[in-house]
This record gives structure tokens, C-alpha cells and sequence, in this order.
């Protein structure tokens, strides 16, 4: 079979797009500390409606906690807050304090 110009360029293009693909999943950390977290020490009510099944009555639940104790020190006092204790498995990897 024989290669036409087109073909190879296609062929050089897609291996490029796969090596870059490939080099930056290499680069990307695994687990990103804090960069894309939500700090819950800082967070707004509304901010806080963001996560997942996170509702109006949970953010204000821990905006009020923050407010009586003062700030966490760490993400598993949410689940001290009876309204958040529910879905603490599905945000804690989403939240951090600082």
C-alpha cells in the first residue's frame, strides 16, 4: 500500500496529538491540594451551593456552625452539622480548610 502525502500527514498529526495528550496527563499531579477547592472556612452560602447536593438550608447550616465555633480546622467537622453529614462522602474531596 502505498502512502500518499495526505496520509502521512494525518498519520504525523494524530501521533503528535497523542504524544501531547499522553505527556500531559503524565504532567498533571494526581491529586491537586487546595487549587480547585472550595475553602469552607471562607465560602460564601452561595458559593457553597455549588458542590454537590449541597442546599440552601446545608450552606446555611455551615456558615452558621463557622459563625458559633469558629473555623475548621478540619473537613470532617462537617460532618458534626446534622444537615451536612449526608453528603459529607460527596464533597469532602471538593472542600479544604485554610
Amino acid at each position: 500500500m502505498k502512502r500518499t502525502n495526505k496520509s502521512m500527514r494525518w498519520m504525523s498529526w494524530t501521533r503528535g496529538l497523542l504524544t501531547a495528550a499522553l505527556l500531559g496527563a503524565a504532567a498533571a499531579p494526581a491529586g491537586v491540594e487546595g487549587a480547585d477547592k472550595l475553602n469552607i472556612n471562607t465560602a460564601s452560602d452561595q458559593e457553597l451551593m455549588k458542590l454537590p447536593e449541597m442546599s440552601e438550608a446545608r450552606a446555611k447550616a455551615i456558615v452558621s456552625y463557622r459563625k458559633s465555633t469558629g473555623e475548621f480546622i478540619q473537613i470532617d467537622e462537617l460532618e458534626l452539622i446534622p444537615q451536612v453529614k449526608p453528603i459529607y462522602p460527596k464533597i469532602k474531596d471538593l472542600v479544604t480548610v485554610e
